[in-house]
């Protein structure tokens, strides 16, 4: 268990490096840094997928402060995801494709 948490925190960090990297090229819509966009938005939106249609809600830890906690990481999931593949959408659809 310690090292795929290892892993997902890794992951999770670079992602976040990556977008302070390059965000001026995923705003300038640089064909690699969509490429990580939308590697990023998949990876967010199958956590999103994984936890709604895999994980049991039976297996979360009982309580109200739990609950809460699952919504608001579930939404920051959900926001994070739908930030990337808006960044996308931008791109192809107003923007006219990448560079």
């Amino acid at each position: 268990m310690w090292v795929h948490g290892a892993f997902a925190i890794l992951t999770i960090t670079a992602f976040g490096l990556l977008t302070l990297l390059l965000h001026r090229d995923m705003l300038l819509g640089v064909r690699a840094a969509l490429g990580i966009a939308a590697f990023i938005a998949t990876y967010w939106t199958a956590r999103v997928a994984v936890d709604f249609f895999y994980y049991e809600h039976a297996d979360w830890p009982k309580g109200r402060q739990f609950a809460i906690g699952h919504t608001l990481l579930t939404g920051l999931f959900c926001a994070m995801a739908a930030t990337y593949w808006l960044l996308i959408f931008w791109h192809w659809r107003i923007a006219g494709g990448g560079n």
